[in-house]
């Protein structure tokens, strides 16, 4: 799996087959998250064994701090609450940055830095931005299609920098929940393990990654022998009332009397031809500007950020979910 993860990452070939079969689970407009995927869940497998009771490190560790029994079911417990405390400090650092500029919590955030990256509390690319800043600071080539979400990080930081706590905690401790279990419970406990690590950095709480990976992990933390269906209860309907919180912040959010673009930081020469304009407003560095509401998000959001570029440093957007229609 490693080795095709480098396969995906060093060629082209595989790209469209790849984001067809994986974008149901990952969400994922590009190769990258298909790579972090197969190599991160491919690494999982390939190290478990020296996180087992009797393995190399799980020895040692259990002979150091014998405190730190390593049962799987008890790191499963410990893996999923760090999963979810990472999910709400993502979705905390969302409503800071919009309390810090003044703006509606239900908008989304774009930053430029140079090139453009988006954030709302439905879809949080805040943690992902720090990762960014770490293969760009390394040197990693990152294909110029792959939007890492480093211009982000300047309002983010230093706070973001706790996935770098979160991010290997999750993934030692999610090794340790793999002892003990039969193989296909290990793969799927990989599997799931390995997308909420994807979901914590790409999406946050209420992303596919993140649910699907939710589910996976409950299920099998509530999972006995022999297998039952009553078993999935708790996990389906813990999963159910999250897509049901998601909805109801997109419908709350919702306006439909008009879109309030805020821009930060605008400069002196920003034009705004071949746009209604309802409403103008400047307060401090910001420039408020408000265009009918029955426009749709997603076109209106993409000709902005081309209109934009270079003549502010971000800017947030509300939303209008029946705009889709």
């Amino acid at each position: 799996m490693i080795l095709f993860a480098i396969f995906i990452y060093a060629t082209n070939l595989l790209d469209h087959l790849i984001l067809s079969i994986t974008y149901p689970f990952l969400e994922g407009s590009s190769e990258g998250k298909s790579v972090i995927l197969f190599a991160v869940m491919g690494s999982m497998l390939l190290f478990y064994p020296l996180f087992r009771k009797n393995g190399f490190i799980g020895e040692k560790i259990s002979n150091t701090v014998p405190k730190l029994s390593l049962e799987s079911q008890k790191y499963l417990k410990i893996t999923i609450i760090i999963i979810f405390i990472t999910y709400l400090f993502g979705i905390f650092l969302e409503i800071w940055i919009r309390t810090k500029f003044g703006v509606s919590l239900f908008t989304i955030f774009i930053s430029y830095g140079p090139d453009a990256s988006s954030t709302s509390i439905n879809h949080s690319h805040v943690l992902k931005s720090v990762l960014g800043s770490l293969v760009q600071f390394i040197g990693i080539g990152v294909p110029s299609h792959i939007n890492t979400g480093v211009s982000l990080t300047q309002y983010f930081s230093p706070f973001a920098f706790a996935i770098f706590i979160a991010f290997p905690l999750v993934y030692l401790t999610g090794l340790t929940s793999l002892s003990r279990r039969n193989d296909l419970y290990k793969i799927i406990l990989a599997f799931g393990l390995t997308i909420s690590l994807i979901g914590m950095l790409d999406g946050g709480l209420f992303s596919i990654p993140a649910l699907f990976g939710l589910l996976i992990l409950l299920s099998v933390y509530f999972m006995k022998s022999p297998f039952k269906l009553k078993y999935l209860k708790n996990p389906f309907l813990i999963v159910i009332l999250l897509i049901i919180l998601r909805l109801a912040i997109s419908l709350i959010g919702t306006n439909t009397e008009y879109h309030e673009i805020t821009i930060i930081n605008p400069s002196d020469n920003i034009d705004l031809q071949g746009y209604t304009v309802l409403n103008i407003e400047k307060e401090d560095n910001k420039m408020i500007v408000k265009v009918p509401g029955n426009t749709n998000d997603k076109m209106l959001l993409l000709k902005l950020i081309a209109d934009l570029k270079g003549k502010c440093s971000g800017f947030f957007l509300s939303w209008n979910i029946y705009s889709w229609a």
